[in-house]
């Protein structure tokens, strides 16, 4: 993948699904190096970001040409089959939307590992807090494989932006921002997307559907 060594350099790479951010090359270098993660580099974010699309373009549509049977995912990757084994998930609990809410932190085998009630919130709220207690447990325990069913969430975090409508935005623009930036502070940790419609609920799930 190519990249572009400029003054103010920004790099971005697509971990799983979540886009991490780095100022600097070796930073960018050490969670890239032996990994398949697309990456791309620019004078700005906007640019990076552009670079890394095309090249993301380019992979889907390699892919598809390959036939490989695998089911697609958005962005013209693809999703395998078998469902995971390495990491812990996240995942939040509410009764209405905003409304009594809680978070769990499982390991894939849906053994809890934290459990947390947090009052009255959004679903977007519960499942902020449940990815930072989800980080922080990684951190205390040595994992680094972090799974998460929430796009919306991943999204939020890798932009720091919210629309403007959504509920407690001020709250939650800071929670996103303090995940992203912890990501960022330990490139060893990965956050990525679990698809439900391939490998079912994800472990940590309230059964309540």
């Amino acid at each position: 993948m190519a990249y572009t060594r400029a003054k103010n350099n920004v790099y971005v790479v697509d971990v799983g699904g979540t886009i991490r951010e780095f100022d600097n090359w070796p930073a960018c270098q050490a969670l890239v190096n032996g990994s398949p993660y697309p990456f791309a580099g620019g004078v700005d974010r906007e640019q990076a970001l552009a670079k890394l699309a095309r090249s993301r373009g380019a992979q889907g549509r390699h892919h598809e040409r390959r036939a490989t049977g695998e089911p697609a995912a958005s962005g013209g990757r693809s999703v395998p089959l078998d469902r995971p084994t390495v990491g812990i998930c996240a995942d939040a609990g509410t009764h209405g939307n905003p409304g009594p809410c809680e978070y769990q932190v499982a390991d894939l085998a849906g053994n809890v590992l934290v459990h947390k009630h947090l009052g009255v919130h959004s679903n977007n709220y519960a499942e902020l807090s449940g990815i930072a207690a989800m980080i922080d447990y990684a951190l205390a325990h040595g994992h680094r494989k972090l799974w998460t069913d929430s796009k919306i969430a991943m999204g939020w975090i890798a932009s720091g932006r919210v629309g403007a409508t959504v509920h407690e935005r001020d709250v939650i623009v800071a929670m996103a921002r303090r995940i992203g930036q912890k990501l960022a502070a330990h490139p060893e940790l990965e956050l990525c997307k679990w698809h439900t419609k391939t490998w079912g609920e994800i472990p940590a799930d309230f059964g309540r559907k």
